[in-house]
């Protein structure tokens, strides 16, 4: 039990010397110079990271992270840009426009003679997706849909219908989030966002689902199909605690600690139990690269040996 006491004191101290760097800036549009709302930022490294507010600002404490590592922001629409902590103190960073993210012109009229609904909760069983990063950073997750073979040419994504878990422990407040539309890259992962809008939607009090209108934006769907992703906002008005026990493993000895509290953020979605031989593709997004969801351990009893996969209702229409 000494061992176990020493190796526990040691880690207090070191997290006690560790030097606290907190971080504060805004975030601009370099052509504008106006805020730019809800960026996403991270520390690869780290694993850690957080958004900017409506008017573009973030604070960000790390601890024990040398000044010389690089946060990382992207923002729907703008060039991903990388700074130095030891740059980054009350300064502002300026995003770049990316001009090959303008729209197309699309030459299909939409007729809307046609459509096509698929809905991913039929018939399975339902499950909640909250922060697949535990609260340390902007989760996003992201489900694959091939193009119907019976459209002949042009074709759109006309509505999304997310809906929310609800459980006595989340609160069911409102809540904002970012929908993505991403195209599909070389190696079948989402690459590229094929809604250039930065879309933020807000979940109403209470609301166990909202409907998503898209024509205006005029989605065309490519022939290898598309990702329906969305994406966490590290937000003040997303956050809520949430109380855990905890065990910790030792070779001679388990310690439990009872009621921890941790940081999370709204909302948390429905998912859907699907077994892994499904014809499915989803991923998730970590802060350097996507990963298959199929790749996380489903060894917890509540997933029943099955995998959880976000899931959506989406109209299509040519």
């Amino acid at each position: 039990m000494k061992s176990v006491l020493i190796v526990l004191f040691s880690l207090g101290c070191n997290i006690l010397l560790a030097q606290e760097n907190l971080v504060v800036g805004q975030v601009v549009n370099s052509v504008t110079s106006n805020p730019l709302p809800y960026v996403n930022i991270v520390l690869e490294d780290q694993h850690r990271g957080t958004s900017t507010d409506f008017l573009g600002r973030f604070s960000f404490k790390l601890k024990g992270v040398d000044t010389s590592a690089s946060l990382k922001f992207s923002f729907v629409g703008f060039k991903t840009k990388r700074l130095k902590i030891k740059a980054l103190k009350n300064r502002v960073v300026k995003m770049q426009p990316d001009i090959n993210t303008l729209a197309e012109v699309q030459l299909y009229h939409i007729t809307e003679n046609k459509s096509e609904i698929i809905n991913d909760f039929r018939g399975k069983e339902s499950i909640g997706l909250g922060n697949f990063s535990g609260g340390q950073f902007p989760s996003i997750v992201a489900r694959y849909y091939a193009r119907p073979v019976d459209f002949k040419e042009g074709y759109f994504l006309e509505e999304v219908e997310v809906r929310f878990f609800s459980t006595t422990i989340v609160p069911d407040r409102s809540s904002k989030f970012r929908l993505r539309i991403l195209g599909v890259g070389e190696n079948g992962k989402p690459a590229g966002d094929l809604l250039r809008s930065n879309l933020i939607i807000e979940r109403g009090n209470n609301s166990f689902k909202t409907k998503i209108s898209l024509l205006k934006y005029r989605i065309s769907i490519p022939e290898e199909g598309f990702f329906v992703a969305v994406e966490h906002l590290f937000i003040k008005e997303n956050e809520y605690l949430e109380e855990n026990d905890y065990r910790l493993f030792k070779k001679t000895d388990t310690l439990l600690y009872k009621d921890v509290r941790q940081v999370k953020y709204l909302p948390v979605f429905k998912g859907v139990l699907v077994d892994e031989s499904s014809n499915f593709i989803s991923y998730f997004k970590d802060t350097e690269a996507w990963k298959k969801i199929t790749d996380l351990d489903n060894s917890n009893p509540v997933f029943k040996g099955e995998i959880p996969s976000p899931a959506f209702k989406i109209t299509l229409t040519d």
